[in-house]
């Protein structure tokens, strides 16, 4: 697998060395971020971090909101071996988040901005809230 991790606590150079990973990574295949940060241990949608905001913004390429359902059966917290278990997956429409120059509250304000909309889209891809094509796998 093909994973960059993403230290918590990490200071500003470390996280630019981790945007420049993600870049030359999407030089060659798809990036997958999960805003959270962390597994949810009930399956409900947890605080967006405001990493996802940097990213976001920072890569410069759409991001296609997921919610993924059922994930904290697999393999919950403190578990080590993951279980057969349904997963649904709902896509919603991609989203471009650009910095330009003079945005109020300069690229702070963008990224917070853009984590608010992308955890308002993903919450709306509940399907009690909106009818979106799904994709289950076992």
């Amino acid at each position: 697998m093909n994973i960059i991790p993403i230290d918590r606590r990490a200071q500003p150079k470390s996280l630019q060395r981790c945007l420049a990973m993600c870049e030359d990574f999407l030089q060659h295949g798809n990036l997958i971020l999960y805003p959270e940060g962390t597994r949810s241990p009930d399956g409900e949608i947890q605080s967006f971090k405001k990493g996802a905001g940097m990213f976001a913004v920072d890569l410069g390429v759409p991001i296609v909101p997921a919610l993924v359902e059922g994930a904290h059966r697999i393999l919950p917290k403190g578990e080590v071996v993951p279980r057969p278990k349904p997963v649904t997956v709902r896509f919603g429409e991609p989203i471009m988040f650009e910095l330009h120059p003079g945005d109020p509250g300069g690229a702070r304000g963008v990224r917070r901005a853009a984590v608010e909309l992308l955890e308002q889209r993903i919450r709306g891809l509940k399907p009690s809230l909106s009818p979106v094509h799904a994709v289950e796998t076992l």
